[in-house]
Formats: C-alpha cells, structure tokens, sequence
C-alpha cells in the first residue's frame, strides 16, 4: 500500500526487492580482503545497524553522501535485531535454555525484535520512512497497520482498565468513560483542533459565533487546555494518548501541542482502514530496516560492512587531511569526513564519548490469548502512564500476533518496558521486571513463556565527543518513535545543515 488514501488493498504492499551488500562475509568466502574494495575516503561512516544508525544511512546517502555503514559485530540489526524465540531464551535464560513446542509452538516461527518501535502513519516520522528510502526496500515483508492504541487508567472504584484512545468524534460519542455534557465539550473541542489551520486566521477562532482569537503561540498547552474545560480524564487522555506529551503541560507551547493532535489525527487518514495511527514493519525493524538500508546504500555507491571489529578511531588531525575515521582490527584506516556511532560501539571506541543515564528492563512474554482487557487487538500499543501504576516513570507495552510475522498462529508476542527506578542489587533481569512492571502482569495471565533482560542507557557526554563524532543515544523504554525522531533528525541537521524535510521523497 502507497500513502495515499485513496489505496484498496489491506495491507502495506512495497515494491522492489532488497539486494543486501555483506562485503565482508563474500570476500572471507572467497579468501580475500573486503577492505581493498573500498573508497579511500567516505563522506560518513557510520558505525552500527540499529534503526538509527540505518535510517541516518538511508537519509545522507539520499542526500548525496558517500556513506559506509559498518557493524563490528556479526549481527546485521545492532541492539535492535529481531531474533527467534530460542535464540532470545539462550541469551537471556543461558545457553541450551529448554523451550516447550507444545506449549509455545515451533521457536523458530517467531521474530522478537529487541527494542520494538512502532511509528506514527503521518507528518515527519513517514517522512523518515520515505525519504531514507526505507518504504521501497523494505518488501517483502513490508508493513501492516497496529490495530489499537491504548492507555491505562484506574477508574473511578479504582480498578484497573485499559481504554482505546479517544481520537475522533465518533470515540467521543461510543465511549462510556464520559458523561454527555463531557462529551460535548470534547466534541466541541476536537472539530475546533481539526478545522484548526495555521496559516489562516479565521480558523483561529473560539467558535462560530465568538469573535475571540486563539492565538497558539502565545500559550501554553496547559491554558489551552484549561480554555476548554475539558474533564480531567479525557484532558489526559488527549495529552498523554494522542500527543504524546510528557511532563509539565506548562512548558509546552500551545502550537507545538495541537499540531502533534493533528498529527495523530492525520495518520488516520494516510492508509485506508486504519483503526490506529501507529504502523510497523513485519517482523519488526530489527529484521528488515538494515538490511533494506545495505540495499540504498549500494545505489547510491556506499557500502555495508557487517562482521568488521574496529579497535578505535582515526584523529581529526592535518596528517589525515583534516577527516576523521575508524581503524579496523587489521590495521587498515578508514576515513570520512565525520562519523557517526551507535552508543554500545562508542563505548569501546572513544569510552569518553559517552555516559549511562539510566537502565531499562524489558519484559518479554509468550501468551496464547491476546493481552486481557486490550479489547481482544491482534496488535496494540498501551501506554501505562506514571500516576496510574504508582510510578515516576511511564511503562508501555506492545502485542503483536501472527498478522505482523513476529509469532506463530494462536500465539501473542508481548513486550512491555519500563526505566528501572529501584535497587537492583542481588536481583535478576526476572525480578526486576515483576517489579517495575506489576501493573503490566495481569493483563499477561495465564503467559506461556516470560523472559527479561535489563540495558543501560547511554547519552553522548556533554563536552567529551570529539570534533567530527556524532554519537546516538541508546534507545529508550518508549515503544513509539518519537525519540528515534528527534536523534535522527538532529544528528542529519547537525551533518547537512539542512532538516529531513527537504529530502525529496523518491
């Protein structure tokens, strides 16, 4: 399916084949040396497959970059590869870890992407998609739409429940979360976000009969939000399930709030039958994206090395005219005008480049049911906000079943992850998921399979990456795409000088 409204066929069709480029597994094949056959000088090199680092490819060669994009390890995907059911058992229950086909189905028929990240069908995040070049690579398998995005709050009694997002008119009237005078208001308010337009003033306008202007860049969302009386669970709901938005609503502009509805909004409209915004890749980026990148490269002359340990980089200095690199482990130096590199490989390339900010666990369970009170999806996305679970930190999770190619018939894939806020001395990964992520087990029973492993986030040091370096951060607990967007676009900005949008998509 092409991001057009007006498509029929139900899912996600893309339309060229990727021809991965694996340089270095061909010519240790062939007994010879894969780094003969590169460019003496790159414009980027960057250093990792995760989705970042891959999407950063895609963008700068469509640019017009001469990028080389290498991964030291064997494993094409980075940290954010999608593995099968065993393989995920041995790394993270050890080695030989016993699974039963009779209660999990064949391991081998599963594809669990590590840090699963579902993007949002519109604005700048399907920007990144088409213009990385991304969307015409990566097919098969292609992508397919997220059938439910979600919350969770308590009610009123104070039991747990998970509601559907309100996000259009026809929400608001169904719901039995809102009284009748509530859903006027938000009625009201939202055929006032979609008629809203910026560039026209008389859309600005308090109402049909109100000659009262809402100027946006001159508020806050909080006051825009107060200027509605809207009730205080659907005010939420629309800020943390639609918007997005963490933390104080007071610093956030007005402007900046609604065009992120509208986003959400929107992304109803790009793809026929959508029943949520969000969209993800069958069998999740860790299994496509970099490979369908090794394919733009080599359009564009760049080229994709995977299984290629570096042991540190190259200077800035004059001896180098002026371009930085990498050294690989046999010596051989490989220069570019600047580099780019995932977190976990600026750790052992330039240890001061980088810094832990804080630790994430992920909670990985097999169901064979779809998670409870999440409306029987056969894929969703459920934000579990702080002040609901007793947290100073949101958790999410993420299911998806057989339709996205990440688990066998009759069996759920669920991911749920959370910042690690308590001590952790004498725990396992197990442990602490239980404990960061209580609110979440309930809608997992009965589970057939649960495992857990627990990362460090690292942020680049401030003042310790050296000139010419450009260097991720890990990615988070989110499962949206948010942060993916704001790392790629700033790193592409910081390099070009221009911003993603004036990519043309090809």
């Amino acid at each position: 399916m092409q991001p057009d409204s007006r498509a029929t066929n139900t899912h996600m069709e893309l339309s060229r084949p990727v021809h991965v480029l694996l340089l270095l597994l061909l010519a240790r094949a062939a007994d010879a040396s894969p780094l003969a056959a590169l460019q003496p000088k790159y414009d980027v090199i960057i250093v990792g497959t995760g989705i970042k680092e891959s999407l950063l490819a895609g963008l700068l060669s469509q640019h017009g970059k001469l990028v080389l994009q290498i991964e030291p390890s064997e494993a094409l995907g980075g940290a954010s590869r999608s593995i099968d059911l065993q393989k995920l058992a041995n790394e993270l229950d050890g080695p030989g870890a016993a699974l039963s086909e009779q209660k999990l189905g064949k391991p081998s028929e599963y594809l669990i992407e590590r840090e699963p990240k579902m993007f949002m069908a519109a604005g700048a995040q399907l920007q990144l998609l088409t213009a990385s070049g991304a969307w015409q690579h990566m097919n098969p398998p292609g992508f397919k739409r997220v059938q439910r995005s979600l919350i969770y709050r308590q009610r009123a009694d104070g039991t747990a429940d998970v509601h559907r997002v309100l996000a259009n008119s026809e929400d608001v009237v169904k719901t039995r979360m809102l009284a009748p005078l509530e859903k006027a208001r938000v009625l009201q308010f939202f055929h006032w976000v979609e008629r809203y337009v910026e560039a026209d003033a008389r859309t600005h306008l308090a109402g049909p009969l109100s000659k009262r202007q809402l100027d946006l860049r001159k508020m806050s969302a909080a006051k825009f939000l107060a200027f509605w009386e809207l009730p205080a669970d659907a005010a939420h709901m629309i800020s943390r399930g639609m918007a997005l938005q963490q933390g104080a609503l007071k610093k956030v502009p007005a402007l900046e709030f609604v065009r992120r509805l509208k986003r959400y909004k929107d992304a109803y409209r790009t793809f026929p039958h959508m029943t949520s915004p969000y969209v993800y890749p069958v069998g999740g980026f860790g299994s496509t994206l970099a490979s369908a990148m090794a394919g733009v490269l080599e359009s564009h002359g760049g080229t994709c090395l995977v299984g290629q340990p570096l042991t540190g980089l190259l200077s800035a200095g004059a001896e180098s005219g002026g371009a930085m690199g990498v050294k690989t482990a046999d010596g051989v130096p490989l220069r570019a005008e600047c580099v780019v590199c995932a977190p976990e490989h600026a750790a052992a390339l330039a240890p001061g480049a980088v810094q832990p900010a804080y630790e994430v666990v992920r909670l990985y369970a097999v169901l064979a049911h779809p998670p409870n009170l999440c409306k029987e999806a056969t894929s969703c996305q459920l934000i579990l906000p702080a002040a609901a679970i007793g947290r100073e930190h949101d958790a999410y999770m993420c299911a998806f079943g057989p339709t996205h190619g990440v688990a066998p018939a009759g069996r759920w894939v669920v991911v749920a992850s959370a910042r690690v806020e308590g001590p952790t001395a004498g725990m396992d990964a197990l442990a602490i998921a239980k404990r960061e992520l209580a609110a979440v087990l309930p809608l997992l029973k009965p589970s057939r399979k649960l495992l857990a492993e627990v990362r460090t986030v690292y942020q680049p040091t401030p003042d310790g990456v050296p000139d010419g370096l450009h260097v991720l951060h890990s990615s988070d607990e989110s499962t949206y795409f948010d942060s993916v967007e704001v790392d790629v676009e700033s790193t592409f900005t910081r390099i070009t000088g221009e911003k993603v949008a004036s990519l043309r998509r090809p």
